[in-house]
């Protein structure tokens, strides 16, 4: 065996001794997880020059060694191994994700938790941006005698409500007017450009109608409001704080991010559109930097992508939860795209 090929066999064994024990890895016990002969002065030699190169580092003087994030990132692009998940887990992945796809939120919401169980850490499922959702049907619902519903369907599969008040008596003739009238001005348009400006170019554009619809007005432009913004869904946050890499501070900075949507949003955006591992470091935002990131990228058409994220520690188990979040991807993305055909 080459030395810089015998040297790459060390380095992927010494990062999964290290994610499977936690303890920094000594060259006699990295000896018999090695699938090769070796002495172990060899070991101890090639991983000394490991460290040299930025791969390795010793805690302390008489430790082992353990993956530097650098370390990681050549194991990740260059030597872990994909996992086939089993059949029975993929069997159960799509009996899980199945029971909640009535609805694309029940189903990224049933995603994130399916995933946080799986992996044990930290999931998120944004769906898909409103930027390019176009609104595809306004319907409404009578709730009471003066009061309804409007229900705003997109293309993405985004339904939204919002329930109005009139000061008159609400007639099943005045509920087919709203959806006939409102149809013909808003089907086919960008969420997007359902702006104030719009909604007073519509009220000018009813006419003496717009009298009975300020209130319509209103709930349609804060239904459309609420479908143009990126929904996150995130479960297992819990599951962090059993993690020994997040020191109490380091906890709480982490907390207080993930109950920010925008931010995580703004992470998740950060990704790209490819499937992206990002570590420590990397992920450029000070309350991570002792933990990765991994994102997928789901796409059920041109209009309805989204992404599915897991935060954990370095030291978590990549072949395992990029397989189980690479396959979770494309099951939402199937389903998605089945809802919305339907």
């Amino acid at each position: 065996m080459e030395p810089t090929q015998r040297k790459m066999k060390i380095l992927e064994a010494v990062v999964e001794t290290y994610i499977r024990t936690g303890e920094p890895v000594g060259s006699k016990s990295l000896c018999e997880e090695l699938d090769f002969s070796v002495s172990s002065a060899t070991v101890r030699n090639d991983m000394a020059e490991l460290a040299s190169l930025g791969l390795l580092e010793q805690m302390h003087t008489s430790s082992g060694r353990v993956p530097t994030e650098l370390g990681y990132r050549i194991y990740v692009d260059k030597l872990m191994k994909p996992v086939q998940l089993s059949q029975y887990e993929q069997t159960r992945i799509n009996d899980v994700l199945y029971a909640v796809s009535d609805a694309p939120e029940h189903l990224l919401e049933g995603a994130a938790s399916l995933l946080s169980h799986l992996t044990g850490c930290a999931a998120v499922a944004a769906a898909p941006s409103g930027d390019k959702a176009v609104i595809r049907k306004i319907k409404f619902v009578q709730t009471g005698g003066c009061t309804a519903m409007v229900v705003l369907i997109t293309s993405t599969g985004s339904v939204k409500t919002r329930l109005f008040r009139c000061d008159f008596l609400i007639t099943p003739e005045l509920i087919s007017m709203f959806e006939e009238t409102f149809n013909e001005r808003f089907c086919g348009r960008l969420v997007a450009e359902i702006t104030p400006a719009f909604m007073q170019s519509s009220a000018v554009a009813f006419g003496e109608m717009s009298m009975l619809m300020s209130n319509v007005l209103l709930a349609v432009h804060e239904a459309a409001k609420e479908a143009a913004s990126t929904g996150i869904s995130i479960k297992g946050q819990s599951n962090l704080f059993t993690m020994p890499e997040l020191v109490s501070a380091d906890g709480k900075r982490v907390m207080e991010l993930l109950g920010h949507s925008g931010e995580l949003a703004k992470l998740l955006s950060s990704t790209g559109s490819k499937p992206s591992v990002l570590i420590g470091s990397e992920i450029n935002n000070p309350a991570l930097s002792n933990l990765s990131v991994i994102a997928f990228h789901y796409e059920a058409n041109s209009e309805c992508t989204g992404a599915l994220a897991l935060i954990g520690p370095v030291r978590m188990d990549y072949p395992r939860i990029v397989s189980s979040l690479e396959y979770v991807a494309g099951v939402v993305g199937s389903m998605l795209k089945d809802l919305l055909e339907s």
